[in-house]
């Protein structure tokens, strides 16, 4: 889910907005728009980039906030209605980071874990149930100093641990549209080789955030449908996405994650150097809290170096970075 950290990323195209929502899919950043010497060799440059890696970008889709994702991969609206038919899988590859490298993931092939994310908090899939509700909040936090056409991420997520095919994730970005702003985003990971993601709406340094992936008619651990939605308690604003669950039972918790695109220094973090995501919340299928108390961590050794650090208890999980060089 997270490119090489050596990649920067220049002269990305200005994002109009529509009220409060923004554009979608057509604004993501392509490799094109990376400086020459730092695109990621072999990938095309028609490609777009996302909280899960390059796509093709036929195999990105937007969905409204009034419709959802079949588990065919058919978009229907509320009242039943077919925006569009079943859709073919994706049949382009996708790229991601593993271990410092770009990796091709081959269509249908095996997702990979964490896809070199530089920080996070999860649990242990074979300890935590199947959740049914997952609750965040969390600030908005400063822009960074420098603004060279980075890409940074923040999310809590659920995945399914035993079978790794998607994540749900209400996503935090800095110029995730080539717009040099916050903004929240909702997506669903990457079943058929294709990402799904909603509505944007746009945010602002000190708005309190607040992200849930609720589960609905399920049984044996397995919900079929969920929503995930994003709703900024500041202004007021949210964006909703509706899914299917794919059959997945979600027994993999993520409280914070931190994922970057094009950074090669500490100051192009947020200046304020750290995120919390707080009030993080879990429930089974029961309406029993499973939310663990005590976190996995995990910290990148890839460059740069900016002292990570991720501090959790069980309701808190702030991850701390260097913001200067």
């Amino acid at each position: 889910m997270n490119l090489s950290s050596q990649f920067l990323a220049a002269a990305l195209a200005t994002l109009t907005l529509a009220g409060p929502a923004l554009a979608g899919t057509s604004a993501l950043t392509k490799v094109s728009d990376l400086s020459a010497a730092t695109r990621p060799l072999g990938v095309p440059l028609d490609y777009v980039v996302t909280p899960n890696g390059l796509f093709h970008p036929s195999c990105v889709v937007e969905v409204a906030d009034d419709e959802r994702v079949t588990a065919n991969g058919a978009v229907v609206r509320r009242d039943g209605t077919e925006v569009a038919s079943k859709s073919a899988a994706c049949m382009h590859p996708r790229f991601v980071a593993r271990a410092g490298a770009v990796q091709r993931i081959e269509p249908n092939g095996e997702q990979p874990a964490f896809d070199g994310w530089v920080a996070d908090s999860n649990s242990n899939p074979n300890v935590t149930p199947p959740a049914k509700k997952m609750v965040a909040t969390f600030g908005v936090p400063s822009g960074p100093t420098t603004k060279s056409g980075q890409v940074l991420y923040y999310f809590p997520g659920l995945e399914d641990g035993g079978a790794v095919q998607t994540i749900l994730q209400p996503v935090l970005a800095w110029n995730g549209f080539g717009d040099s702003r916050w903004t929240m985003t909702n997506w669903n990971c990457c079943k058929s080789g294709k990402t799904w993601h909603g509505s944007t709406i746009a945010v602002n340094t000190g708005d309190k955030i607040k992200g849930s992936m609720i589960g609905a008619n399920c049984s044996n651990g397995v919900c079929t449908n969920w929503t995930i939605k994003s709703v900024d308690k500041t202004t007021g604003q949210s964006t909703t996405f509706n899914t299917e669950g794919y059959g997945q039972s979600f027994d993999w918790y993520f409280g914070g994650a931190k994922e970057v695109y094009g950074v090669s220094s500490c100051s192009q973090y947020p200046a304020n150097g750290s995120i919390t995501f707080s009030a993080i919340h879990v429930f089974d299928q029961n309406g029993t809290e499973t939310t663990p108390t005590t976190w996995n961590t995990m910290k990148s050794g890839s460059a740069p170096a900016c002292n990570y650090g991720v501090a959790v208890t069980k309701n808190v999980t702030k991850i701390t970075f260097s913001a200067s060089n």
